[in-house]
């Protein structure tokens, strides 16, 4: 799913931190950090939403994978580093951006702002951006994507130790994964309204981040895109070659696209209800972009118009709605659990 409206530039309406005016005495701009802060709340509530839809419907999904909660960040990826180390509260490269309640990482007492200095005994500095392997990424995202592979291939073989400095002093900790569904999220920065899915990731705009009135909502979008990863769709169009471009809007390729639309938003109020999020919120979420901007993409080929789109969801809820549930879970009719 793609949704994308271009808008005005908004203002972070986040109180300024205590430090700003030290900042600013010291040369570091003041609204530069208001705007980092933001994006890490951003990322804090991406993260725990992310994490509690594939930990809360693991059970149902046919792959699982090793996964910790945390969410890493390197100071790299910021023009102004010094700036971005004062704001994220981090001194060293690489430090921890979001931990997701309830998760190992939180477990671990585990919190943003602690520098991450080794993952077991691989020391983060002696790690190196794995250009084969990381290609696709910008060259800034390169060595953070090369370090989270590492760090999922280590907690894949089970508990491991991280070593991570705070205050200035340094600790290791012991992190035991849970296994969840498979996913990975991130919040893009980007002054369009959009949301996508790409067979891993799942990447939703800052600018449509802010426009969720609550985390429901938030969860809405991401368990929709999350469903597209979960049901595999971008393999299965890729094997029926499925043109994405502008001619997918055409014929065949339409018709396909649109089928995997309709089923990950019918699943994605089953993955909503699993974690504990009010599936209604995806009949409130639609029923008011819909309202508020139009046909849009809603007039594609691909894509019901959101009336249509909010039957579904009713239609889904009303089989939630007649299910005896099993500890407290809805077991998707669209996902078949592990063999």
């Amino acid at each position: 799913m793609m949704i994308r409206i271009w808008l005005p530039l908004f203002a972070l309406s986040i109180a300024a931190p205590l430090s700003a005016q030290e900042a600013a005495d010291n040369g570091i701009d003041a609204e530069t950090i208001l705007a980092l802060k933001g994006l890490q709340l951003l990322d804090q509530r991406m993260n725990t939403i992310g994490f509690r839809l594939i930990s809360a419907n693991a059970a149902y999904c046919d792959e699982q994978t090793a996964s910790s909660g945390l969410l890493l960040n390197d100071v790299a990826q910021y023009a102004d580093q010094d700036t971005a180390r004062f704001a994220l509260g981090f001194d060293g490269s690489i430090g921890i951006t979001a931990v997701a309640p309830d998760s190992p990482a939180a477990r671990a007492e585990l919190s943003p702002g602690n520098s991450l200095l080794a993952i077991n005994d691989i020391a983060i500095e002696d790690i190196v951006a794995d250009e084969s392997q990381s290609s696709l990424q910008p060259p800034a995202y390169r060595r953070i994507d090369t370090i989270n592979r590492m760090l999922r291939q280590q907690l894949a073989t089970g508990a491991i130790e991280l070593t991570i400095a705070e205050g200035g002093v340094n600790r290791t900790v012991a992190l035991t994964p849970v296994q969840t569904c498979p996913g990975q999220f991130q919040v893009r920065v980007s002054a369009d309204r959009s949301a996508t899915a790409d067979g891993k990731l799942v990447s939703v705009s800052s600018r449509l981040a802010e426009y969720f009135l609550s985390d429901d909502e938030f969860a809405a979008v991401v368990a929709h895109e999350l469903a597209h990863n979960l049901l595999k769709h971008r393999d299965r169009l890729d094997a029926q070659q499925v043109n994405r471009g502008f001619l997918g809007q055409l014929g065949k390729s339409a018709g396909r696209i649109r089928e995997t639309e309709i089923e990950a938003d019918r699943l994605s109020v089953w993955l909503m209800a699993n974690a504990g999020y009010d599936p209604q919120a995806a009949i409130t979420f639609w029923t008011r972009y819909g309202k508020e901007h139009g046909k849009g993409i809603f007039s594609a080929s691909t894509h019901y118009r959101w009336k249509k789109r909010v039957q579904l969801f009713e239609e889904e809820i009303a089989k939630m709605d007649a299910m005896e549930t099993v500890d407290g879970k809805y077991a998707p009719p669209l996902l078949s659990g592990p063999d």
